[in-house]
């Protein structure tokens, strides 16, 4: 009669964490993310106009490499998600990124993680391709769906991956 005891049902999203277009992993134009060594997830080609990096979920930032390529996030439930921002970035040292945010942080979803220098990187063709990784997957979250398609074009925050929890 009354659901006042009833669990409420609520989504876990993750969401774009900058514009483009959506892009199936194994298309990137790196092994080691188009092979899924480090783990499945998904890829955004970046629009023109893309200069900031968002986090796509809610948690604490536990890997920040002093070149602020990438920013690992561990979530309340645990799950590991790595925002890898583009193919061999490792190599510019630093250069074209500023991270918005520190090691041991706790972020928001939607939160600015890192800005970009896009004449920089863009004077050195740099390959801006930005991946979100599940490094992870924990068995609960094995079912999630992606919500939007291959090839969409899609904004910061855009929810791509989402599961009822």
């Amino acid at each position: 009669m009354f659901n006042f005891f009833k669990k409420k049902s609520t989504k876990f999203t993750v969401t774009a964490p900058i514009s483009g277009i959506l892009t199936n992993l194994s298309d990137v134009k790196d092994p080691v993310f188009s092979q899924k060594m480090m783990g499945d997830g998904f890829a955004i080609s970046l629009s023109a106009t893309a200069n900031v990096v968002f986090a796509p979920v809610a948690g604490k930032v536990v890997s920040l490499p002093e070149s602020h390529h990438a920013v690992g996030i561990v979530t309340k439930d645990g799950e590991e998600i790595l925002v890898h921002i583009g193919i061999d970035t490792v190599n510019l040292n630093g250069q074209g990124f500023t991270a918005v945010v520190e090691q041991d942080e706790e972020i928001e979803q939607g939160q600015e993680i890192v800005k970009l220098d896009r004449d920089f990187l863009k004077n050195r063709e740099v390959d801006l391709t930005t991946m979100v990784i599940f490094t992870k997957l924990i068995p609960e979250h094995q079912d999630w769906k992606l919500i939007e398609n291959y090839g969409d074009k899609v904004t910061n925050l855009d929810t791509i991956v989402e599961k009822q929890v």
